[in-house]
């Protein structure tokens, strides 16, 4: 029977942290000793890291883990988080460990398992190593000199990747429009491979942010805030669109040749009316604006929720064998190619619609109903945070019924309202704040549940 017991050290993407502080080359260690021993220490696992400060360093430890619990390493080297999925699932690993901070600051770091099929390890596995990890010192077996795992470089890790992202297009369609993008992977995993890729598909890159480097130019997440002069400097070079990631690659954001940023989730229903039809199946988080409910409805197709995080989204896409997801962070998954979400194959998808449908982004982008989300975080140590969300749900039960359609609380509590717009006040599983998101039709009324929801997480803490 699987264990639906919630795990404690990894949250929403993995085990996160400080690096050196929480995320510590000891628990790299440790918990990938852990996960040879799950995988009953035997087999192949795939090894790749971003170019924060500390990941090389962490990335060293979880191997020296893994080979010690009698496992093959291949390393793959500072690879997209894309890349290593695509590894995985192409050379048949058994799992893979990232070493990724993803869009958190450069002082903090992450550990992520990833399964065979590329996706997240699902929670009911997180619980079983954790409770490994907690029993430390009583593992059942050491493996002698005899039985220890090697560690290898992977071979052109990279060049396996783009070869997946050329496949995933119309490349001679793409070709034929002679695209030209602007790139700005935050100078992280992703500078190695948005150049060539686009070279190889016929596209003009425009580079921005573009080298590799330990600490990024620009605001490691890719948020509209964060992309101002980027956005103008697509509309200056008269660029077709331009995309920007976060530091693994996993998060995009689009920006239209007008240099507008587009929401994350304007894009996911551009894909989602790209690909969904009459009885398909759309899987996203409880977070995902109304517009991906509007959206499914015109088009006859399922909606289905999750709680946030890739393990939940991956989980619900393989349960319902649903035929597309996105989360509003920006990430996207095109399940017919890839069992996780991915900036680059975004990309790809983009430059393969434009060139399928002849239209500019602006005008795809323009066709989609408005909808707004105002987004508020509020400050809240990791250890208060559960008692802090039952005093929230206190209040919650009691005030802000006017008007209600219905509450979800899959993930926090979401309370929808008549109006098609929506309240969602959750407990980051990334970084120490609750977060407090609204969504309607007009911001007037999106920062009016905001500022009510802020009041009652004040009135909680």
């Amino acid at each position: 029977m699987p264990d639906h017991s919630q795990p404690h050290l990894f949250g929403t993407a993995g085990i996160r942290g400080r690096t050196n502080i929480d995320v510590t080359p000891l628990l790299a260690l440790r918990m990938s000793q852990c996960l040879g021993d799950h995988l009953g220490n035997e087999g192949t696992v795939a090894l790749g890291r971003d170019t924060r400060p500390g990941s090389d360093m962490l990335a060293r430890a979880a191997s020296a883990g893994l080979q010690s619990a009698g496992i093959a390493v291949q390393d793959c080297g500072i690879i997209p988080t894309g890349g290593l999925a695509t590894w995985i699932r192409e050379k048949k690993c058994d799992a893979g460990v990232l070493i990724t901070g993803s869009h958190t600051p450069p002082d903090r770091n992450g550990y992520i398992i990833m399964m065979e099929h590329g996706g997240y390890i699902p929670d009911d596995e997180a619980v079983l190593l954790e409770r490994m990890y907690a029993a430390v010192g009583q593992r059942a077996e050491t493996i002698g000199a005899d039985r220890l795992g090697s560690c290898t470089l992977a071979r052109n890790p990279l060049g396996v990747y783009r070869e997946a992202l050329f496949r995933a297009c119309d490349f001679r369609a793409v070709a034929a429009r002679k695209f030209r993008v602007l790139f700005d992977p935050c100078n992280g995993a992703a500078s190695y491979v948005f150049a060539p890729l686009f070279e190889q598909l016929g596209v003009a890159g425009v580079p921005s942010n573009a080298e590799p480097k330990p600490i990024p130019d620009r605001a490691t997440e890719p948020r509209a805030q964060n992309l101002t002069a980027i956005a103008a400097r697509v509309a200056a070079e008269k660029c077709d669109f331009g995309v920007a990631t976060d530091i693994d690659a996993d998060r995009v954001l689009f920006i239209d040749e007008l240099g507008r940023v587009l929401s994350e989730d304007l894009v996911g229903c551009l894909f989602a009316r790209d690909i969904l039809k009459k009885g398909s199946i759309c899987v996203t988080p409880v977070n995902s604006s109304n517009l991906v409910e509007e959206t499914c409805e015109s088009l006859g197709a399922r909606l289905e929720f999750c709680r946030a995080g890739q393990p939940a989204t991956v989980q619900r896409i393989l349960e319902l064998k649903a035929d597309y997801a996105y989360e509003e962070s920006g990430k996207y998954y095109f399940v017919h190619d890839a069992a996780w979400c991915d900036g680059l194959l975004a990309t790809v998808k983009m430059l393969d619609l434009l060139a399928r449908t002849g239209k500019r982004l602006s005008e795809l982008a323009d066709a989609i109903p408005k909808y707004v989300q105002v987004k508020e975080k509020i400050t809240c140590p990791d250890s208060a945070k559960a008692t802090a969300m039952g005093k929230i749900r206190a209040i919650w039960e009691k005030e802000g019924l006017e008007g209600r359609r219905g509450d979800l609380t899959i993930d926090g509590l979401k309370r929808s309202y008549g109006d098609r717009s929506w309240l969602l006040i959750r407990k980051s599983g990334t970084e120490p704040v609750i977060r407090v998101f609204a969504d309607a039709k007009t911001e007037a009324r999106a920062r009016e549940l905001v500022e009510w929801g802020k009041s009652v997480v004040a009135r909680a803490l």
